[in-house]
């Protein structure tokens, strides 16, 4: 017999969150609206009070709060509707299988298996009553991309006439495959669009335009010897290096026109004390040094670093929850960045910890554990259950 939570992430993964990016306008599987509705709809069947924000069309996230006895604070629980595309995957990705103790499909993993965990222990904590703080379980859309569900929801929690909260925000913790290590950094990440320019003609006459490709290419090499670059400079100590990639390319409408326009786009991964402006600017003077050609750089999004104090009570308390299922107590930082990069603005704690492993996350055959996915449960609710270490 599978448990509460395979049962209840494998219905998650059956449902179509493709997180749209860019785009304004899409059908499913993409958007996260039928999760949100979902989860929306769970939360209130079990007396939970789940109320939809509706964030841009079709891109909601979901929000319960449950008052504590203290009132002055509120401890918040967040996960992730989105998942990252299906386009490349080897199995069916919305299949939802239980098959070798494994739950299958895209969003087993990253972040349906962490978010049904994170789901039930809120509800079973919420029911047992007596909650010394608030309580606050928030599922966020657009967490793949540019964060569009938590930047709204913290710009929201800033405005304090109309908060979403009761109370001060003491710490947050989100879900995420971290295999229950206690995550307390991650470097950031800053998105650049490259443009280049030039004119059409038809490919059997091309002295007559200008292909916009050429000068893209010399611009990716320039990319690539930045990115070498950066890999000489003092690591930190705990985060490493940073790295730069150009990871989309798009040029040419057709085989027989000389292409007018070229784009590429870098992700690059940044250190803390790095502003997102001054990346951009970086990268801009060193194209311009580099290459004779006119390159455009325009700033995308961008996400903080995010780092912790070590010796706040939160980290022992999820520390002495991991131990207690696992028998290991192991902090670390993690690779990829998260949600919670939109609440840097406040000096909080602002823990990763959950079941799965990011190694199985985004993969064209993505799976969580069954085993590991009950014990990410059984974390959460002793994390709860106990003392939340936002008492001071």
């Amino acid at each position: 017999m599978l448990s509460e939570v395979a049962k209840l992430c494998q219905t998650m993964v059956r449902i179509p969150s493709v997180n749209p990016q860019a785009k304004t306008a899409f059908q499913p599987p993409y958007g996260e609206q039928q999760m949100a509705r979902f989860v929306c709809n769970w939360l209130n069947e079990h007396h939970l009070d789940g109320q939809i924000q509706t964030v841009a069309p079709n891109r909601p996230n979901v929000l319960a709060v449950a008052p504590g006895q203290n009132p002055a604070k509120t401890l918040l629980l967040c996960a992730h509707l989105d998942t990252v595309d299906v386009r490349d995957m080897t199995i069916e990705p919305f299949i939802g299988q239980a098959r070798d103790g494994r739950i299958l499909g895209r969003g087993s993993s990253d972040d349906k298996g962490p978010l049904a965990a994170m789901m039930i222990a809120f509800r079973d904590r919420v029911h047992k009553d007596n909650l010394p703080h608030n309580l606050a379980l928030l599922a966020t859309c657009g967490e793949e991309f540019d964060r569009t569900g938590s930047d709204f929801f913290a710009t929201q929690l800033s405005h304090h006439t109309n908060s979403p909260l009761p109370g001060k925000l003491a710490a947050a913790i989100f879900a995420e495959p971290t295999n229950l290590k206690v995550i307390f950094a991650h470097r950031g990440v800053v998105r650049l669009l490259l443009t280049t320019q030039g004119k059409s003609a038809h490919s059997s006459r091309p002295e007559k335009g200008k292909n916009a490709i050429y000068p893209m290419a010399r611009a990716v090499t320039a990319v690539e010897n930045f990115a070498a670059e950066l890999a000489h400079r003092p690591p930190h100590p705990q985060l490493g290096l940073e790295t730069a990639s150009v990871t989309v390319l798009h040029g040419g409408q057709q085989v027989n026109v000389v292409p007018d326009s070229c784009t590429a786009q870098v992700d690059w991964r940044i250190l803390p004390g790095r502003d997102a402006q001054q990346c951009r600017d970086e990268l801009n003077l060193f194209l311009k040094n580099q290459l004779h050609d006119d390159i455009a750089v325009e700033l995308i999004n961008q996400y903080d670093p995010v780092d912790n104090d070590l010796e706040h009570n939160i980290i022992a308390a999820l520390l002495d929850a991991a131990e207690a299922v696992t028998g290991r107590r192991e902090k670390a930082v993690f690779a990829g960045a998260t949600d919670a990069s939109a609440f840097t603005r406040w000096n909080i704690p602002k823990i990763i910890f959950g079941p799965g492993s990011l190694h199985t996350a985004h993969t064209q055959d993505e799976y969580i554990e069954i085993d590991k996915l009950d014990q990410g449960l059984t974390a959460y609710q002793k994390f709860l259950n106990g003392n939340w270490g936002i008492d001071e």
